[in-house]
């Protein structure tokens, strides 16, 4: 087993106690150190690790960074972005130093991670980086006065937005082996620096490091047009039906049926960006339009994709689209992190520095998680050491053995070789009876977060048995 999963931090205690932590994460599913801990020592031992000044949220993620790096070398990769926010007022009585959230008022911090994907197989690979922020001087109030420096005037450099350009470059950097990479962010990442910083068309980035972005901006493309109007004008490609993900709490529509529009579009730089951009940017467009849709608006489908990878057919255009369905990956992440697996937002730290290392602990546990449930059908042929260490086999194929039954139909089906083995293994753990024919769920992240539980027990409990100095087989 890899005792510095989390990084080194220069001594070897740190390491295993950092290692420690994390497992404990998988197993308890829980962000109160009491709880992760075995008893009072260890849960003191996880505390001074929080505190300690050598344990850095860099580490951390160059680490886990390193990992995923080594997994991507040679393949096309979508780096999923996205930001959310980890809401502790009702912990506010017992925490100092924090910022606020979305709404201004209640404290808490943003996390922005950086998620890779196989783009060939829709396969998990891990957490490429992250910024987990605390906003403590809350948003930039708006101008007093006219003339006064405000939001769009201000540097990209100087705006919270700064992180969409970073995750380019950060991603850029750790899968520099990666074939291709492609970006994928909503509409949160529509920026124009970004665009003309990293867009290849232009001369303003590597061959292969694309975007993919939604649309927010309803930007003017020349000839008096608007960008949604003009791609309305646009032929229609095909039609199809969609699988959409359903939004909890709005509706549970799975397919909607759609008209697929694509073209080229230039657009201008605003008034505001930086005067050393670009003046002007060539993208590609896909536009997704539901036809007939709901009346509500926010059941409609309407995702205008700019990208920066050429678009010249039909086929290539449901490429484009398909990709950015992937983006979904990350709000599984961001639901494993808050209810479905470590409960991130219950975290009884009182502090700011040691609550953003928790809390990039947590991330890293979360896409783990997820990483399972997406290959848990083999239908990514997701590799087993995207996930596992090729050193844990020996003891995974035992416990494997002790979980399947006499028939075929509880046996693990899956090559030893696979990530969806491995799911297999967790899942039975985690409760689930094994049985894939009609009417039986598939394991889900609070299943698998279970399984890990015992899993990752069993695995360390067999390395002890087998390694430890202590021991004298025979």
């Amino acid at each position: 087993m890899d005792q510095a999963q989390l990084g080194s931090f220069g001594d070897q205690r740190l390491a295993e106690v950092g290692a420690d932590l994390l497992a404990a994460m998988h197993r308890e599913r829980s962000m109160c150190l009491r709880e992760l801990a075995d008893d009072r020592n260890q849960e003191l031992q996880f505390s001074r690790f929080l505190d300690n000044s050598a344990v850095s949220r860099h580490e951390i993620l160059v680490a886990t960074g390193r990992q995923t790096a080594e997994r991507a070398a040679g393949r096309h990769v979508l780096v999923l972005a996205d930001t959310s926010e980890c809401n502790y007022t009702s912990h506010k009585a017992s925490k100092r130093g924090f910022g606020t959230v979305g709404n201004g008022k209640d404290i808490g911090v943003f996390v922005h991670p950086l998620v890779a994907v196989d783009a060939d197989q829709g396969g998990v690979i891990g957490l490429v980086g992250a910024e987990v922020i605390n906003r403590t001087e809350g948003k930039r109030p708006a101008p007093a006065k006219a003339g006064a420096e405000d939001h769009k005037t201000r540097p990209a450099d100087e705006k919270e937005s700064r992180r969409w350009l970073a995750g380019a470059e950060t991603a850029g950097d750790v899968l520099a082996d990666a074939a291709m990479i492609t970006m994928v962010e909503d509409r949160e990442g529509d920026i124009y620096d970004q665009f003309a910083q990293a867009c290849p068309c232009e001369g303003g980035g590597p061959d292969n490091v694309h975007l993919l972005v939604r649309a927010a901006q309803n930007r003017s493309v020349g000839g008096g047009d608007k960008l949604f109007e003009r791609c309305a004008k646009w032929r229609q490609a095909g039609r199809y039906s969609i699988q959409v993900p359903a939004k909890r709490g709005l509706y549970q529509r799975q397919v909607a049926k759609v008209s697929v529009r694509f073209g080229e579009v230039t657009v201008r730089r605003p008034a505001g960006a930086d005067k050393a951009l670009a003046a002007q940017l060539t993208l590609r467009v896909v536009d997704v339009r539901e036809e007939n849709p709901p009346q509500d608006p926010k059941q409609r489908v309407h995702w205008c994709l700019l990208t920066t990878h050429a678009v010249g057919s039909p086929d290539a255009a449901m490429q484009i689209v398909g990709w950015y369905k992937m983006r979904w990956l990350i709000e599984q992440v961001f639901r494993t992190m808050k209810t479905d697996g470590v409960n991130v937002e219950t975290s009884q730290i009182t502090t700011p520095a040691a609550l953003l290392k928790l809390v990039t602990i947590a991330l890293v546990a979360a896409v783990r998680v997820v990483q399972l449930v997406v290959g848990r059908n083999a239908d990514t042929g997701q590799a087993l050491t995207d996930v596992a260490d090729p050193r844990d086999m020996t003891a995974l194929r035992a416990i494997c053995a002790s979980l399947e039954g006499r028939t075929e139909k509880l046996k693990n089906p899956h090559d030893p070789t696979t990530l969806a083995w491995y799911h297999w293994i967790a899942a039975r753990l985690g409760g689930w009876s094994g049985y894939t024919s009609k009417g039986y769920s598939p394991a889900g992240p609070k299943t698998i977060a279970r399984g890990l539980k015992r899993l990752d027990a069993m695995v360390e409990g067999w390395w002890l048995a087998n390694h430890s100095a202590d021991v004298r087989l025979g």
